[in-house]
């Protein structure tokens, strides 16, 4: 763990720098509405991947980024089906279905693709 701890901090300082970033892209488009596309996940991923490719070399970052299309998908899916779930069982309920439901999605595509 001490010797991932400087890699941590990398990952933190870049994160950070690339959420300005995105952040000043967001601040430039219009409509202003497109900005939060810019402001977290993206450059927070971005950064990660940069900082992977780094410290541990292309294949693990490989596998990161599968890892995060994998997670995107099945959110995709889940909020597909969210839409649905919340009407039908009402907030509370729909809500922790819409979130096993990403869990499962992002379970089977774990099993599939980088397992």
């Amino acid at each position: 763990m001490v010797n991932e701890l400087p890699t941590v901090a990398l990952k933190a300082l870049n994160g950070g720098l690339f959420v300005v970033g995105f952040a000043l892209i967001g601040e430039a488009v219009a409509p202003k509405r497109f900005g939060g596309l810019f402001g977290a996940a993206p450059s927070i991923a971005l950064a990660n991947l940069l900082v992977i490719v780094v410290a541990k070399g292309h294949a693990d970052a490989q596998r990161e980024a599968t890892g995060m299309i994998i997670g995107g998908i099945a959110l995709f899916c889940a909020c597909a089906l969210g839409v649905a779930l919340i009407s039908k069982y009402r907030a509370r309920r729909g809500s922790v279905l819409l979130c096993l439901t990403w869990l499962l999605c992002a379970e089977a595509g774990y099993l599939l693709f980088l397992r």
